[in-house]
């Protein structure tokens, strides 16, 4: 069966959220010893684990989607929300910035609309057959 468009440009964009988890732990790694002597040294293994833990699961996510598989569109139910929730999570505990507070309007937007977005694509009729067939 031929791959519809979105799921393409949803499996393109989960892939996106796994390579960012990538380049995300691979700036910590950069950083580790200046986090170290500023006593984040806990907070940078934390992120360490964060984004290797992501990265794998978003692009298991990714794979499934772009392949087809049934799993890949029940996985990406439950990872997408479930990285989201994290960020979030991770952003209300560890980040310190004084224009954090003023970010999170936004940011609560686009999250909503990005999980509503995953979550009701693949949950249409048509998507559904897709997975299924």
């Amino acid at each position: 069966m031929k791959r519809p468009v979105s799921i393409t440009l949803l499996a393109g964009a989960v892939f996106v959220l796994a390579a960012w988890q990538v380049w995300q732990v691979y700036a910590t790694t950069q950083q580790l010893e200046l986090m170290r002597d500023l006593g984040l040294e806990a907070i940078a293994l934390v992120h360490i684990v964060i984004g290797v833990t992501w990265a794998l699961g978003l692009a298991l996510a990714a794979g499934g989607l772009w392949r087809l598989r049934r799993w890949g569109r029940r996985w990406a139910l439950i990872a997408v929300p479930a990285f989201w929730l994290t960020v979030w999570v991770e952003r209300l505990a560890l980040q310190r910035a004084a224009y954090e507070v003023l970010t999170r309007p936004l940011g609560l937007i686009l999250t909503i609309a990005a999980v509503g977005g995953v979550v009701g694509l693949l949950s249409l009729p048509r998507i559904r057959a897709v997975f299924n067939a």
